[in-house]
C-alpha cells in the first residue's frame, strides 16, 4: 500500500509539472521570447510612407543588416497615415515581435502603439524621428537635427560670399518641415542659429517676412513638392513683381527643393541664379545639384544610420551594454540616443561623397 500511495503522489506531481510547463510555453515569457538568437527573433520596422525615396531606402538598408545578423524582418508602410501606422505597430506587438523600428509619421500620436509594444516585451527604437509623450521609448538613432539647419544656413552664407564681406541685401524666402514632424522645427532652428545675425544686420532680407525671427509655425508646410511649388508660386506672385530679385531660399528637404525650383522655372525665374538648399541628397535632386539647379544638399547616410539601429538590436539580444552618446527628452523620458553627422553635398564634392560611397552612379548623377 505504501508503494501504491507513493507511486499516485508522484503521478499528480508530475502531472502538476507537465500542466505548468504547458502554462509557461503559452505566455509571453516563453522560452522563445527569451532567445537570444537572432534566428529565433523577428524584428518590425515602420516607415510612414514610400512617397519620399529616403524611407523606402532606410528599410532596405535595414532588412539587408538585420537579415545579415540572422533576424527575420516585417517592413510595413504607413501610407502618410497615423492611424495606419499606429495600427501597424500595435499589430506587431500582437504578434510578439521583439524589436520594432519606427520612424514616426507623426511623432505625438504613437503612445498607446508603442505601449502595447512594451506590453508586449518588445524594444522600441525611433528611427530618425522622436516618439514624443511616452515613456516606452528605449532608444533613439538620429542624426544631428540642428546640425542639419546649420549646414544649409552656412551654404547660403558662404554662397552670397555674406561670411567674405558682402553686405548684401541678399532677398531670401524661409520654408520649412511638416507641422507633424517634430525634427522639423530642429532642422530651422540651426538654420535660423546661422541665418539671423545677418538678419538682424540688413544684410539678409525676406521680403514675404515670413519665418524670420525663428517662426517656424509660419512656414511648416508638408514635406512634399507639391507643397513647396504651391506656397513658392504665391510668393513670388506676391512679392517679387517688377523685377525683384530672389537670391535664395531656405528648402529643408529635396522635395521642397524640387517643388521651388519648378515654381522659379514656372515664373521665368533661372534656379541657377538662385541658391537653393535642400535634404537627402534625393536620387532625382543629385543631377540638378550637379547642373547648379539646386545649390546643395544634406546628406544623412541611411546605410550609417542603418549599421547603427541593427548594432542596437544586436547587441541588446546578446545582453552587451549598448552605447549612447546623449538623451533625448520627449516629454515623459530622456531617450538614450545616438547621434551622427551629417555631410553637406554640393556639386564640388558629388563625386567624393555619393558617388564613390555607391549611393548613385555617376551617370544617374548626371557626371557623364
Amino acid at each position: 500500500m505504501k508503494n501504491t500511495k507513493k507511486l499516485l503522489v508522484g503521478a499528480v506531481i508530475a502531472l502538476g509539472t507537465i500542466a505548468l510547463a504547458g502554462c509557461t510555453s503559452n505566455g509571453r515569457s516563453g522560452s522563445s521570447s527569451a532567445s537570444n538568437n537572432p534566428k529565433d527573433i523577428t524584428v518590425g520596422i515602420s516607415m510612414p510612407d514610400k512617397a519620399l525615396q529616403r524611407w523606402t531606402s532606410a528599410a532596405a538598408d535595414l532588412s539587408k543588416d538585420l537579415k545579415s545578423k540572422g533576424y527575420k524582418v516585417d517592413v510595413q508602410y504607413a501610407a502618410s497615415s497615423t492611424s495606419t501606422q499606429s495600427q501597424q505597430v500595435q499589430n506587431m506587438a500582437n504578434k510578439g515581435e521583439k524589436y520594432i523600428v519606427i520612424a514616426a509619421q507623426d511623432g505625438t500620436t504613437l503612445g498607446p502603439a508603442v505601449a502595447a509594444a512594451k506590453k508586449n516585451g518588445a524594444k522600441v527604437i525611433a528611427y530618425d524621428r522622436l516618439i514624443m509623450n511616452t515613456p516606452d521609448v528605449d532608444y533613439y538613432a538620429t542624426y544631428n537635427l540642428q546640425g542639419v539647419g546649420k549646414l544649409q544656413g552656412e551654404s547660403i552664407i558662404k554662397k552670397l560670399g555674406l561670411d567674405k564681406g558682402a553686405k548684401g541685401p541678399f532677398n531670401i524666402e524661409l520654408l520649412g518641415g511638416s507641422p507633424t514632424d517634430n525634427n522639423a522645427p530642429q532642422f530651422f532652428k540651426g538654420a535660423m542659429s546661422v541665418l539671423d545675425p545677418y538678419f538682424k544686420s540688413g544684410a539678409l532680407v525676406s521680403l514675404s517676412s515670413k519665418g524670420v525671427g525663428d517662426n517656424f509655425q509660419q512656414v511648416a508646410i508638408e514635406w512634399t513638392q507639391q507643397a513647396a511649388q504651391t506656397e513658392m508660386q504665391t510668393r513670388l506672385n506676391s512679392f517679387y513683381n517688377g523685377g525683384k530679385k530672389l537670391d535664395a531660399v531656405l528648402a529643408p528637404n529635396d522635395a521642397q527643393a524640387f517643388g521651388v525650383i519648378s515654381a522659379l522655372k514656372a515664373a521665368g525665374v533661372d534656379p541657377t541664379k538662385v541658391v537653393i538648399t535642400g535634404q537627402d541628397c534625393e536620387t532625382q535632386n543629385v543631377p540638378l545639384i550637379v547642373k547648379g539647379e539646386q545649390y546643395m544638399s544634406v546628406y544623412k547616410s541611411d546605410v550609417k544610420l542603418s549599421d547603427t539601429v541593427t548594432s542596437i538590436v544586436y547587441n541588446s539580444t546578446k545582453n552587451k551594454t549598448v552605447k549612447t552618446d546623449s538623451k533625448s527628452n520627449n516629454g515623459k523620458t530622456d531617450v538614450p540616443t545616438i547621434q551622427l553627422t551629417p555631410e553637406a553635398v554640393t556639386k564640388d564634392n558629388v563625386k567624393a561623397t555619393l558617388v564613390d560611397s555607391g549611393y548613385i552612379t555617376a551617370a544617374k548623377a548626371g557626371l557623364n
